[in-house]
């Protein structure tokens, strides 16, 4: 006994340590994961927006979905949809799949098809899922590395909420989706200068729709030195960024006529004339709906624009571009248009509401560590 204390004299026990001890639970783990939060959030409003679309879109005209999706296939679709077959050819490797392990066993197949009507339906579940999440989950990745975590949340709740808006005024344009899905990812992958990978996201763009040339064209803006003088347009060619642009470019101009040459020419359907006459005759619907989409805050997507990153600033440049063809070649109430660029528009949008987050992610980014003036 020292000083009169039993317990002092009791030798020194310790609780229980399993191994592990201290260190956070792997749910716990995983729940304060940004990379995985990112993926469920994707995955959460995909889901509400797959489900939205086919409910207001694709089931209240499911036979002239078909029909259409059977004359691209075919290849007897008039000349705007002929040369847009790569989702109804993974649509239709998707729906033959599911006919084969008994989605729609029980109904007659649809003529000239070798699948029903479920297996039809469900197949373009499958991928209009697909491509809202990769465009979420891609948009959201984006401006986590180029802002915040937190905005990255903000941009892909405000995103979904103005995809669901252009659910409107069409009955199949599933291609118009993937080509805000192709932009989100290409636009990720050259902040990432995973250039190699963006040229294969580019060259499907090819087989999507014709306006995913703008993607290897903001390739090309992007890889253009900041300040563009003289000095620092000499050593141009030798830029690795640049060689892969302009090879991307001719690349897809190239796979553009090829394809035209093996589907066949058609004379188009559409003119100039026929959408001014649809635009003038219904100009206040368009505009109310081109209104409602962003309304103010175009104002700080503007303002935005001169202060993003440079990876924004140079992609917003064709923005003018791609408004300008589709003023003069679509119907103006078709606000899906807007789909494909709104990869770009929402982190111009987080950087003129955001400017402390911008000035943070100017300073941190190595990429624009010598593009700053």
């Amino acid at each position: 006994m020292r000083n009169g204390n039993p317990a002092m004299d009791r030798p020194e026990t310790k609780g229980p340590s399993p191994e592990g001890a201290g260190k956070p639970h792997w749910i716990a783990r995983a729940a304060r994961s940004h990379s995985l939060i990112l993926v469920l959030f994707s995955v959460q409003l995909s889901a509400i927006l797959s489900f939205d679309y086919y409910w207001r879109v694709e089931r209240p005209s499911v036979d002239r979905r078909i029909a259409l999706h059977r004359d691209v296939l075919d290849g007897s679709a008039p000349y705007e949809y002929r040369y847009r077959i790569l989702i109804p050819k993974a649509a239709d490797l998707v729906a033959r799949a599911l006919q084969h392990f008994g989605v729609s066993s029980a109904q007659p197949k649809i003529v000239e098809l070798s699948y029903g009507r479920d297996a039809f339906g469900w197949a373009y579940i499958c991928l209009d899922f697909l491509a809202f999440f990769f465009m979420l989950w891609a948009g959201g990745r984006l401006t986590q590395e180029l802002f915040h975590y937190p905005l990255a949340l903000f941009g892909m709740a405000l995103s979904c909420l103005l995809i669901d808006f252009t659910f409107r005024d069409h009955y199949f344009h599933p291609w118009s989706y993937w080509e805000g899905a192709f932009f989100a990812l290409g636009l990720l992958l050259l902040y990432r200068e995973r250039y190699w990978s963006f040229s294969a996201v580019s060259m499907l763009g090819i087989f999507n729709r014709d306006t995913s040339i703008f993607l290897p064209l903001a390739f090309l803006f992007y890889a253009f030195p900041q300040p563009v003088i003289k000095s620092s347009l000499a050593g141009l060619v030798q830029r690795r960024a640049f060689r892969f642009a302009i090879g991307n470019l001719i690349v897809w101009l190239l796979g553009f006529l090829l394809l035209r040459q093996v589907i066949g020419y058609r004379p188009p359907v559409f003119s100039v004339e026929t959408a001014w006459k649809g635009n003038t005759d219904s100009w206040p619907y368009a505009l109310s709906l081109n209104l409602l989409l962003f309304g103010p805050m175009w104002l700080w997507v503007i303002r935005g624009i001169r202060m993003a990153p440079v990876l924004i600033r140079r992609a917003a440049m064709v923005v003018p571009l791609y408004l300008a063809v589709l003023f003069v070649i679509g119907y103006w109430w078709e606000i899906r248009y807007w789909i494909s660029i709104l990869p770009i528009l929402i982190p111009a949008l987080i950087a003129g509401i955001c400017k402390p987050y911008v000035a943070a992610a100017s300073l941190a980014s190595k990429r624009d560590a010598g593009y700053e003036p």
